[in-house]
């Protein structure tokens, strides 16, 4: 399957939660539970009076009595929305009739509980945050301790105008643009590069901070915005911010699934984890993303990168929750955030999450191997744990679950990136858990309030400045004629996990063009932070012994030199590219 001019694929133990952060019952605690078979549970009487369009599709909580690592693991295999699990019990949020009769094949204890009052109390909750969010407008004394001062959630809407403000502000520092491909819907996705002289693309080394792969974790988009603004407005006098901004580039992805995120901040399915994907291969309208009918289905854009793809943790059916869809990035929101991956030298990303009080790193599937470069990349975790207040800190199985295609194992394995998931915000139950009230926004940022110590905001300016640090990716060094662009590229190949289709079991193949651009600088020398050459083997705990190709072109266009080059993780070499022809040229600053 074709995906663009330079990629294409051949094919088209869980942990208990800390008990640091203890459960709020109060007004979002659950209803009181029923016990009851699931079977009885999914033959209510119909037309049971509740709120919003969730009725339409018989939202409702289990609580589902599991023990031992086994027990846990066929559950998780069901591709059910397991919103919680410890080593006695789980919580399944259920969308439907399909996912009652899934779960009812397990044959578990269960019981389970309305979650009308909750949806209501919800509903009430956003209406007066939206109110006080007007009146703080005319009041700063109402104002939060975020960076803007919010107290309320914002829409994608807001998100996206507070970008184009950010542009206009700060015209040398920020260049908002829109990712490779629109939403399966057509919406952009839009992103962030702050940097000083943004508009001299120079070789410095990106960190990339994202949100919204999942629709419902509101928190993420907050997190993203308020780390921009919170950069912006202090370089003048916080030194560490201001060196960070000078010397690296920073991309921030606020909303990787805008679609999903309309659905659920409209509170059309609030629940909306997934994308809008009704059916493999078709488009859907709006309407019929938004139809009640919709409502369980979704590709989860954290199981559509092609590394590892279809395997364990994620599933083939289209209700499922973990569906990882038709083919490796098949959504165009995942493989939009492939060709920015792969068109910028990323060497830190972190994926922001909601809502289990864990960081998470490569691998999370078990049918990977332990990281050749595993000391630095773990060494990096447990520094953002720490951040966050000693969270659980390491491999998505033995601090979370297992997943099969998620950006930690995209980058690790395609581009050589050190990427990391938060759960942020926890300590919730039932369904405020995924988009809690906003003043646990706000605690969390700070690592105030409910979240003493754990601070998203200093967890990021860590990643943020292990992309800086030369450790963490390699330098190249020389000299070419002022002006003219220079290329590093190389080809490379990711496979999925074994999949079955036709009755045959096969590992799918990705084709990846890796390719970035800087232009020399007025004196003639540059200094290029990338990647390193050498990437992590799917198969082993090697590193492969791949090569950059460094080229430039004449006024023709076509390649004139290119040099290959060899390099590590931490090391610095210099190349000669000064017989390269001296134009065409472009002013120094003048675009990529």
């Amino acid at each position: 399957m074709k995906l663009s001019s330079t990629r294409h694929s051949r094919w088209a133990g869980a942990s208990p939660r800390n008990a640091r952060w203890p459960r709020r019952a109060g007004a979002f605690g659950l209803a009181a539970v029923l016990s009851t078979t699931l079977a009885t549970a999914a033959t209510a009487a119909p037309g049971s009076e509740q709120p919003a369009s969730e009725a339409a599709t018989g939202l409702a909580i289990a609580r589902v009595q599991v023990s031992g690592t086994a027990e846990r693991q066929k559950l998780m295999d069901l591709g059910l929305d397991v919103i919680d699990l410890t080593s006695t019990h789980a919580e399944v949020l259920l969308h439907g009739e399909t996912d009652r009769a899934r779960l009812a094949s397990g044959n578990w204890p269960v019981a389970v509980s309305d979650v009308s009052a909750q949806l209501t109390a919800m509903t009430a909750a956003r209406a007066a945050e939206d109110r006080r969010e007007d009146a703080r407008r005319t009041d700063p004394t109402l104002a939060s301790g975020l960076p803007t001062g919010r107290v309320s959630y914002r829409t994608l809407d807001e998100a996206e105008s507070e970008m184009r403000e950010l542009e206009r502000r700060y015209p040398d520092k920020v260049k908002v643009f829109e990712l490779s491909r629109r939403s399966l819907l057509g919406h952009p996705i839009l992103g962030m590069e702050i940097t000083s002289d943004v508009d001299t693309y120079s070789g410095k080394p990106a960190f990339l901070t994202s949100g919204l792969h999942h629709a419902r974790e509101w928190p993420t988009l907050e997190f993203t915005m308020e780390f921009a603004w919170d950069v912006l407005e202090n370089y003048g006098t916080d030194r560490r911010i201001r060196n960070l901004v000078d010397s690296t580039r920073l991309i921030i992805v606020p909303a990787v699934n805008p679609d999903g995120y309309r659905i659920s901040r409209e509170r059309i399915h609030e629940m909306k984890r997934k994308n809008c994907r009704v059916a493999a291969g078709a488009v859907p309208t709006w309407e019929q993303c938004a139809s009640p009918d919709a409502a369980p289905l979704g590709v989860d854009l954290n199981r559509n990168y092609g590394a590892f793809w279809g395997g364990p943790g994620s599933s083939a059916s289209p209700t499922a929750e973990n569906h990882h869809g038709a083919a490796p990035y098949s959504e165009p929101e995942i493989a939009a955030m492939t060709d920015l991956l792969n068109s910028h030298q990323v060497v830190v990303a972190v994926n922001n999450h909601t809502p289990d009080a864990r960081l998470l790193r490569a691998p999370s599937s078990p049918l990977e191997p332990v990281p050749a470069e595993v000391a630095l990349y773990d060494g990096l975790a447990q520094q953002l744990g720490t951040a966050l207040g000693d969270w659980p800190t390491g491999p998505w199985p033995e601090v979370y679950y297992v997943a099969s295609g998620v950006a930690e194992q995209q980058g690790l394995y395609a581009n050589g990136t050190l990427g990391f998931t938060p759960e942020l915000t926890p300590g919730h139950s039932g369904l405020e858990r995924f988009h809690p009230q906003y003043q646990y926004v706000v605690d969390q940022y700070r690592g105030v309030g409910a979240y003493p110590g754990s601070s998203i905001r200093e967890a990021l300016l860590i990643a943020w400045s292990a992309a800086a640090d030369r450790r963490t990716h390699s330098v190249l060094t020389g000299s070419a004629p002022r002006g003219i662009e220079l290329t590093i590229s190389k080809d490379v190949s990711v496979n999925s996990s074994p999949v079955t289709r036709d009755g045959e079991t096969a590992v799918l193949p990705s084709d990846l063009r890796i390719e970035s651009t800087i232009r020399v600088p007025d004196s003639g020398r540059f200094e290029w932070h990338v990647l390193p050459s050498l990437r992590q083997s799917q198969d082993s705990s090697i590193l492969l012994p791949e090569s950059w190709v460094v080229s430039c072109r004449n006024p023709a266009g076509k390649i004139h030199r290119a040099v290959a080059v060899t390099i590590g993780r931490g090391e610095t070499k210099a190349i000669d590219l000064s017989r390269c022809p001296a134009g065409p040229r472009k002013p120094i600053g003048a675009g990529r």
